[in-house]
């Protein structure tokens, strides 16, 4: 009987430590607990993104290469070509998707995978 009230009691304890420990707790009213102090500690600046930049830009890149791939580099180059003449953003999006040695090498890599 004492050993299955303890080990209930244990338990309950071992609870609440969790709970504390997760920064769960009671705070009495106009106390000046851990919500005070947290709302006055200076906000961290979120750093700049870089992983995701780099994912955007690697996703760019096999998807030109993918194109490239796809269509053939002189098809591929007269498609840019057109694209040029364009207004400014057609010449933007030409200057964007322009064959470089990465995209090429990713088409080579695609090019043997497809065909």
């Amino acid at each position: 009987m004492r050993n299955s009230v303890h080990a209930s009691f244990e338990r309950r304890l071992a609870r609440i430590d969790q709970i504390h420990a997760a920064g769960g707790a009671f705070e009495a009213t106009g106390a000046l607990g851990r919500a005070y102090f947290d709302s006055h500690r200076p906000k961290e600046r979120r750093a700049f993104p870089w992983r995701g930049l780099a994912l955007v830009f690697l996703g760019m890149l096999l998807f030109k290469g993918a194109i490239l791939a796809q269509v053939g580099p002189e098809t591929y180059a007269h498609r840019v070509a057109v694209l040029a003449e364009g207004n400014t953003a057609e010449q933007l999006g030409a200057w964007v998707l322009k064959a470089d040695a990465p995209t090429e090498f990713i088409a080579a890599q695609l090019h043997s995978l497809l065909h």
